[in-house]
């Protein structure tokens, strides 16, 4: 997988987006971890507060599919301190500007999408949407894109077992 074709897929399921919303995970490690934590998984949305925190929100305020309704609800759930919205962002890479990253947010999310679980992008993407519509926060919402990347340079070995 490459840029252009996140770009291609985006484009061609007629998806509004904005570049610098869109992220990949930066290497074989990082999806090893995502795994490894059960966070390959698409629908997901991963909350931060303002201060950078995780919330613990086990999906509160999330509607089925359509979009994410109760924010105050979300923004409410206990932090795990022990995940920094700056370790997060350090497993990305992302295909715009990171301008974002000097200003301060009253939420970030974070979408997990994937080609190779397309049949599940759709949620994702109404989650983005409703989420890039709510004016009464500022909002940061990165769509991270799960799909194994030509720019990790893996090895016969690894595309091997990965079976790509």
């Amino acid at each position: 997988m490459n840029q252009d074709s996140l770009i291609n897929y985006l484009n061609k399921n007629q998806i509004s987006y904005d570049l610098d919303d869109l992220a990949i995970l930066k290497d074989i490690k990082v999806f090893g971890n995502y795994s490894a934590t059960q966070r390959l998984a698409v629908p997901e949305a991963y909350f931060f507060n303002t201060d950078g925190f995780l919330l613990k929100n086990k999906n509160k305020g999330i509607s089925c599919g359509a979009n994410i309704k109760d924010l105050s609800k979300i923004m409410k759930s206990k932090i795990d301190s022990n995940q920094p919205l700056s370790n997060w962002l350090d497993e990305l890479t992302f295909l715009g500007t990171e301008t974002f990253l000097s200003e301060t947010y009253d939420l970030y999310v974070f979408i997990n999408w994937a080609l190779f679980l397309d049949s599940n992008n759709e949620t994702s993407f109404n989650w983005y949407r409703s989420l890039k519509e709510k004016k009464e926060l500022k909002i940061k919402v990165i769509l991270v894109n799960l799909d194994v990347q030509e720019t990790w340079h893996l090895t016969e070995g690894q595309k091997q077992f990965l079976g790509i």
